[in-house]
């Protein structure tokens, strides 16, 4: 495996471990992990912003979040069906349905020639058309990546990003907590939700992970496979190994 030193997993004993909201907190386990943060823990930050008033500041920074309102807007955004990663999860819904229509993996000519298709019927111009077949090909780089790397297995391809959203909705929902935006029964009925789209999405919890990966990559690598590949890369490999991981013992369906 190329990428980071796994990093530790840590839970806290008085989190959940199992149920509904144990299930969400286990999706947003890419950033509570690499930050740190006990992953099952419904109100505990980093250490480094423990306080409401400095994870505010940093929800402000990262997020432009400055209000309960901005808080709830960006959750609501997050949990739609609307991926942030509009055009690659066009792709990849396009591909997705020729697997559904064939019954098995397509090959990177057969979803060529669907795009091809598409653009013409919906008048695309070339330069539109040279656009997403430089994503596709982006895509494609990144599925030969991961199955090298053991995110995906050889020949195996990402179902969609709606993962990078929910992910990042579950632990949304923590953060208004701990911003003091949001009390205990909205925090835990976010949370819920993003569970609930993910299960939706997505079939199982390495799926749901190689989905939130290509999500965050599309949206910050840019096919450059650093730390934006490969910090999540090591999350990942310990949420598959780790003895205590919650992956390893919640069905990702239930």
């Amino acid at each position: 495996m190329r990428g980071n030193r796994q990093p530790d997993l840590i839970a806290d004993p008085q989190g959940p471990f199992h149920g509904p909201l144990a299930h969400a907190l286990a999706c947003a386990v890419h950033i509570a992990v690499n930050s740190g943060v006990a992953w099952n823990s419904p109100n505990k930050g980093c250490t480094c912003c423990s306080k409401p008033k400095q994870k505010r500041k940093v929800l402000q920074r990262d997020w432009g979040i400055e209000s309960a309102e901005d808080w709830r807007s960006t959750a609501e955004t997050l949990l739609s069906d609307r991926s942030s990663n509009g055009t690659g999860a066009l792709l990849l819904d396009m591909r997705m349905q020729l697997v559904r229509q064939y019954g098995h993996a397509v090959d990177a000519r057969t979803w060529r020639d669907a795009l091809s298709a598409w653009c013409r019927q919906e008048q695309v111009t070339d330069e539109s058309y040279q656009m997403l077949v430089g994503l596709m090909g982006m895509i494609l780089d990144y599925e030969k990546r991961f199955a090298a790397d053991g995110l995906l297995p050889h020949g195996g391809f990402v179902s969609g990003i709606g993962a990078w959203d929910y992910g990042r909705a579950a632990n949304m929902a923590r953060w208004g907590v701990q911003c003091e935006y949001a009390d205990p029964p909205t925090m835990e009925w976010v949370a819920v939700r993003a569970s609930e789209q993910a299960r939706r999405h997505h079939g199982s919890w390495a799926d749901f992970s190689a989905g939130y990966i290509l999500g965050r990559c599309l949206h910050f690598d840019e096919g450059e496979f650093g730390s934006w590949y490969t910090t999540p890369l090591a999350v990942h490999h310990t949420m598959m190994s780790h003895p205590q991981s919650p992956w390893l013992h919640m069905p990702f369906h239930f």
